[in-house]
């Protein structure tokens, strides 16, 4: 038998859409409070929000015959016919936030000289309140009628950490509104009306890893889209990828392709497993993005996503590549002042310094921004024994990786063995050389796959599906995966074939299936992002025990490289001296 669902049993079932723990209440007080055009606004919570949340704004308010409705289903004031949901400007949309908050906890709103409480779903008389500027909500007693929701709640320091980090990342989407939160009673922080970078400044420094000196700002337009970027430089960085922040529209989001967008264009700037701190203001048409997706609203569709990722990836590049030429033209500066000061005599014009960094093209910078690098100490040397002094290379600060030039010629060399079950350690001449063996063997395979070696055809394809997105840029791009012998073939709109794969790719389908339906906007992006998914999988892991005999086989191949770096620019070997060596232990001085 069918039967019509109590309407507080319908309303309690809806809110778990939207109130899922305290920090989705504060979500959506605080968008209200924006919304209505406030230029402070107050937070107060205790124990972690689920005995109470006060929001107070200096913002319009809420007109005494507007109360009742305020807490109605399908209420609201920002938005009136189909066609607004397609161009919103405002964090509020659905009507439904205030009515759910209120259908599992006492919510009480007091604004325009009154009061209205709605205690679980049933609703009280407006009496006389002591609001007149602006808003305040309290919500008290979260889930306390509903005990199989309330058990899943986490302890009170969880969710008040949680609800710092709401609080915090509406306050980088408005910048000019003053922001105040107290936990228990104690001012956690205070954010003054600012400018953009002094915001993202002030809230990244909460983390001891940010060195606010290393902050620099990035503008760019392409109509219909601007970027604003507050980041940190390479010189400062963590560990993991939570201070990367992406607002469309002021809205906080969540991205995999765009934070992949960022993390891809800062690799070769970054040391392995280092990420920036980066915050991106997209402005994008409203009527090209779609927030109607969830109710939490941390989800979007962006139309026009290709460009949008393209213009991220090409910014961040532009930028390091500049600043590395900035760099090191200062770099070669100093080193030719530090020859115009030696005393050659009449043997000058034989020590022409050796140090002349090389730029890469404009085409070749996409693939590697930082140019090439490579220091000659032996010029050093030489001068030294002409003129009798012990002058040293002198020491500068390289703001980049530094690139080392292996020779091709026959070299003597001794395999030592192994340590930590992660480095090889080989001996050549005069000097020790630790090769990471991952990195290492990832090089190695990127240029076999490169020249397209082993590559195999499937019995049977392996078949994905796209959104429109990924299917207009694979119709132009899907060459570029073919360079690395993953071949893809278009059966429908939005549904692709892979029909080849290199044969160390094998069993790794699904990966590269979901590389593939991530990465548009950007060709070399997705030619570096490809390898990452098809090599890391492929490589012998750190940790992982080799063998003497597959070790000199992997430290033979090293020595046959051009370059001893990974297919993300940094090098994966580190060299000590005999002398080095000896020094280290007071064997010579």
């Amino acid at each position: 038998m069918i039967k019509r669902l109590d309407s507080v049993v319908a309303s309690r079932i809806a809110a778990g859409e939207v109130v899922d723990k305290p920090s989705s209440v504060l979500r959506e007080l605080l968008d209200n409070a924006i919304d209505s055009g406030a230029s402070k606004i107050s937070v107060y919570i205790e124990e972690g929000g689920i005995k109470s949340i006060r929001v107070i704004d200096n913002g319009s308010g809420i007109a005494k015959e507007d109360l009742r409705m305020a807490f109605e289903r399908h209420c609201t004031s920002k938005i009136e016919t189909l066609d607004d949901l397609f161009a919103l400007r405002s964090l509020g949309f659905r009507g439904e936030a205030l009515s759910s908050i209120a259908s599992c906890s006492i919510l009480t709103i007091d604004s325009s000289g009154s009061s209205l409480t709605c205690n679980n779903g049933i609703m009280g008389e407006i009496r006389p309140g002591s609001v007149t500027e602006g808003t305040s909500v309290v919500m008290e007693e979260l889930f306390e009628n509903i005990p199989a929701r309330k058990q899943f709640l986490r302890r009170a320091s969880t969710e008040a950490a949680d609800c710092k980090k709401v609080f915090l990342e509406k306050a980088l989407g408005f910048e000019a509104v003053e922001m105040l939160m107290f936990v228990d009673g104690v001012l956690f922080i205070r954010l003054q009306s600012q400018s953009r970078k002094e915001r993202v400044q002030a809230v990244f420094s909460l983390d001891r890893s940010f060195i606010r000196s290393e902050t620099v700002e990035l503008v760019r337009e392409a109509e219909p889209v601007k970027l604003h970027i507050v980041c940190s430089t390479p010189e400062c960085y963590k560990r993991d990828r939570t201070q990367i922040k992406i607002l469309v529209n002021r809205r906080i989001i969540d991205s995999y392709q765009l934070v992949q967008a960022i993390t891809n264009a800062y690799s070769a700037a970054l040391p392995g497993g280092a990420f920036p701190f980066f915050c991106l203001y997209i402005e994008d048409s409203p009527t090209l993005v779609d927030f109607n997706i969830h109710p939490s609203k941390r989800e979007c569709k962006i139309r026009n996503q290709s460009s949008v990722y393209g213009l991220i990836t090409n910014t961040i590049r532009d930028w390091l590549y500049n600043r590395s030429e900035n760099t090191y033209k200062g770099v070669m500066e100093k080193q030719e002042a530090v020859f115009e000061s030696l005393d050659f005599g009449e043997k000058k014009q034989n020590f022409q310094p050796s140090f002349k960094p090389k730029f890469p093209s404009s085409t070749a910078r996409t693939q590697n921004p930082i140019p090439s690098f490579n220091p000659d100490p032996k010029w050093f040397e030489a001068a030294k024994q002409v003129l009798g002094k012990k002058e040293d290379p002198p020491k500068v600060k390289v703001e980049a990786p530094v690139e080392v030039k292996e020779q091709k010629e026959e070299r003597t060399w001794r395999y030592i063995g192994q340590v930590f079950n992660t480095f090889l350690v080989v001996e050549t001449g005069e000097d020790l050389l630790f090769i990471d063996q991952h990195a290492a063997h990832e090089r190695i395979l990127y240029d076999e796959i490169r020249a397209l070696r082993d590559v195999q055809p499937l019995i049977i394809p392996y078949s994905f599906d796209t959104d429109r997105s990924t299917d207009d840029f694979l119709l132009e791009n899907s060459f570029i995966y073919q360079e690395f012998g993953v071949e893809l073939v278009r059966n429908k709109p939005m549904q692709w074939e892979i029909i080849t794969l290199p044969a160390v790719c094998r069993k790794n389908e699904d990966e590269i299936a979901k590389y593939i339906t991530s990465a548009t906007g950007d060709i070399e992006s997705a030619r570096k992002g490809l390898f990452a998914v098809i090599a890391c999988h492929a490589a012998i892991k750190a940790g992982d025990v080799m063998d003497p005999i597959s070790a000199r086989a992997l430290v033979e191949k090293v020595f046959k490289l051009d370059q001893m770096l990974c297919p993300h620019g940094r090098s994966f070997t580190f060299r000590i001296t005999r002398e080095e060596l000896y020094k280290a232990v007071g064997r010579i001085v």
